[in-house]
């Protein structure tokens, strides 16, 4: 699945890079100038981090789950390092209730371009962002190329059973580990609405309980919501 890899100590985006490359490649950088998660937002990427992209044909049968599997892969070398993460919907990766892993997955006409930054072996991170790093969690610190490694394995089997499968073959692990599951949210669209967090739809979409009964979402950001005393 990955055939060429691209090391830089320093780049603007790998995200960018990628794009620019053959099918089955990987760029994975050690810094990034310009990192960005989904909706543009900045990705705080500085050393200490895994920040790297690859590229797929599309194909995949319930291709708009691909950002929830790769997320799903990411958290089960995370839990052979003994950690127990979450996974926010629709890409994030938490341990202890703070955000580890983001992964951003953008399209063209027939490839897939997939971006993961992993936190690795960071002390601290800027005031503003709840974050935390596999080091501080765990006290041990980690080896790029050994991380990436086993990641390589785990995506590769986990984007193959995609393919062959689709979500269904994922659904009831990832419900297992869904952050804020059975807990009131707040879901970020255009219009908010709060809702008791059920689980995921057969295609990876959200399912709420509202005011109006079950509905399902394809896009928007949660957060539990908090109530004032």
């Amino acid at each position: 699945m990955f055939e060429r890899l691209l090391w830089l100590e320093e780049t603007g985006s790998t995200q960018n890079l990628i794009k620019g490359l053959p099918p089955h490649s990987v760029v994975v950088a050690r810094r990034q100038r310009s990192g960005r998660g989904r909706m543009g937002r900045r990705w705080h990427s500085e050393a200490g981090g895994l920040y790297f992209s690859f590229s797929l044909n599309r194909g995949f049968k319930d291709e708009d789950c691909v950002p929830l599997v790769v997320a799903y892969a990411v958290g089960e070398y995370l839990r052979k390092e003994g950690l127990k993460p979450a996974i926010k919907w629709v890409n994030d990766l938490y341990l202890m209730g703070k955000k580890v892993c983001g992964v951003l997955c953008e399209s063209s006409k027939d490839r897939l371009y997939v971006g993961i930054g992993l936190n690795l072996n960071q002390k601290e991170f800027p005031g503003e962002l709840e974050a935390v790093s596999l080091s501080v969690v765990s006290g041990k610190t980690y080896r790029e190329v050994d991380v990436l490694l086993e990641l390589f394995d785990s995506l590769a089997g986990a984007l193959d059973l995609l393919k062959r499968d689709g979500f269904r073959a994922f659904k009831e692990h990832i419900e297992s580990i869904l952050l804020y599951k059975d807990q009131e949210v707040v879901l970020y669209t255009p219009k908010p609405v709060v809702g008791i967090l059920k689980g995921l739809a057969t295609d990876g979409s959200l399912v709420l309980i509202t005011h109006e009964g079950e509905r399902n979402f394809t896009v928007g950001d949660i957060s539990l919501r908090l109530f004032m005393k």
